[in-house]
């Protein structure tokens, strides 16, 4: 089967015409390649002699054959072509006169067309796969959520994330989240939602946290929001920063939000940053150093602040290091830079990570018991089994350590079987066990025939603390998508 052909009942012209709709409506709001892609396969629909599938298509427009899939799923979600097989993946156009007819099925689907549009054009850099754009209608649908409002629930967490956007899985599961509450709240409007992202925001946290430290049991006002969003917005204070400076509110018989607005402007045009000084004491405290921070140490800290980290991260790693007996600024940099690499500027973030790691330890010991090691896991370990389940499913990684048992190298077998398995195709536990009853002479360790001894890629400490796997972990996660 041709990779593009037309719907029966079209015509074959000596060129390729294509329609204005297509360059009005579609085009403008399309990422570039994604346009290239679906103009070079309409050229195809017109001429199939030189149709030679996908990876013709991926080297014809100089691009990778997962970038041409994901250019004709965003067409397929548009609804301008149809997928009619995953393996050869072939599809065919629709004519774009059937997407303006009256009383067309299509109608149903693509009801949130424009929509979904701008829901793309608010995640810059990210391309929507179909259950993302599917959970975001569920918001209209389910939750009753408007449409102006879920554009700026989506617009507010990504200007709160900068330039950190995660994945669109893991951004999508937090919008969820925060879509729920919304639907709680009983938020119908622009104005009610622009209200509640100020209470609920960092500025609101901030406030919540002046408030308790005053020992008061209410909730703050919108004046004292208003402030709290001045000292993290306009001046760039953490909220550990301003909860510091309430410590010398203590002067005042009666401490107050203003009184400490007072003291923090003080602080800021006093020169030397105080709140920068204690920050760094405090670092210093967990490093085991009794010294007094010298100016090295402060712009060592302003640069800290300037990746991104808030002031719990860097003294986070500062206790890592105290623990582990670096004693240095330096030290608490190159723990920093392990972290930045893979996206985790927060104390949650950075837990989070650490729950990763904690459960890739226990899939490692899975491994262990399964193929038959005795061995303490290592950071390598953690790094190979974390490629190998994005090349391949959980169960499927177990599958081949059972199969590695009794190997001379059970660890060089199991990344040979799944190397194999991935270059076939082949994620699913069925699948291998499949591939294992029908070609299992091929696979013993002894008798490998020609052309399937695939590489060995072994991860060194080095590389897995600069986060090597993490470029093929992300296109494990978007296949799955």
């Amino acid at each position: 089967m041709a990779f593009c052909t037309f719907e029966d009942g079209n015509a074959m012209f000596g060129s390729t015409p294509v329609e204005n709709m297509f360059i009005l409506e579609y085009m403008p709001a399309a990422p570039g390649d994604f346009v290239r892609v679906y103009l070079y396969g309409l050229m195809l629909c017109h001429h199939p002699e030189i149709d030679e599938g996908l990876d013709a298509v991926a080297k014809a427009l100089r691009i990778e054959p997962e970038a041409v899939l994901s250019a004709y799923r965003y067409w397929e979600r548009e609804g301008l072509v149809v997928r009619l097989s995953d393996n050869p993946p072939t599809y065919s156009y629709v004519p774009l006169s059937r997407m303006t007819g009256a009383g067309e099925p299509m109608d149903e689907v693509y009801r949130y067309r424009n929509f979904n549009q701008e829901l793309q054009q608010a995640l810059p850099g990210m391309v929507l796969e179909s259950h993302e754009i599917r959970m975001a209608n569920d918001w209209l649908d389910v939750m009753h959520l408007k449409e102006d409002v879920i554009l700026l629930m989506v617009r507010a967490e990504v200007k709160r994330r900068g330039d950190r956007l995660p994945a669109p899985r893991t951004l999508f599961k937090r919008l969820n989240e925060t879509a729920q509450e919304w639907a709680k709240a009983g938020i119908s409007s622009v104005t009610e939602a622009e209200e509640y992202l100020k209470r609920a925001g960092d500025a609101a946290k901030c406030a919540q946290s002046v408030v308790r430290q005053f020992g008061l049991s209410r909730q703050p006002t919108k004046d004292e929001i208003d402030l709290a969003e001045k000292w993290t917005e306009q001046w760039g204070l953490s909220r550990e920063e301003v909860v510091s400076a309430c410590a010398e509110t203590v002067k005042s018989s009666n401490p107050s939000f203003a009184y400490l607005d007072k003291i923090l402007e003080s602080r800021r045009t006093g020169g030397e940053d105080e709140g920068d000084r204690s920050c760094v004491k405090k670092l210093l405290t967990h490093l085991g150093v009794s010294s007094r921070p010298t100016p090295a140490q402060l712009e060592s800290y302003k640069t800290f602040r300037n990746w991104g980290f808030e002031f719990a991260a860097i003294e986070q790693a500062a206790i890592w290091c105290g623990e582990n007996n670096r004693r240095t600024f330096d030290d608490i940099g190159r723990k920093l830079e392990q972290w930045k690499k893979i996206g985790a500027f927060t104390l949650s973030e950075i837990e989070e990570e650490r729950r990763v790691q904690k459960q890739y330890t226990d899939i490692c010991l899975n491994v262990f018991e399964r193929c038959g090691i005795d061995k303490k896991v290592t950071k390598t370990d953690i790094g190979q089994v974390r490629i190998w389940t994005a090349l391949v499913e959980l169960e499927t990684v177990l599958f081949a350590a059972e199969c590695a048992r009794g190997t001379d190298a059970p660890m060089k077998y199991i990344n040979k079987l799944i190397s194999s398995w991935s270059a076939q195709g082949i994620r699913t536990l069925e699948e291998a066990q499949k591939a294992s009853q029908q070609h299992k002479a091929s696979f013993a360790p002894a008798a490998a025939k020609p052309g399937q001894d695939y590489a060995q890629r072994e991860v060194t400490e080095d590389e897995f603390e600069n986060g090597f796997y993490v470029d093929l972990m992300n296109r494990g996660k978007a296949e799955k998508a």
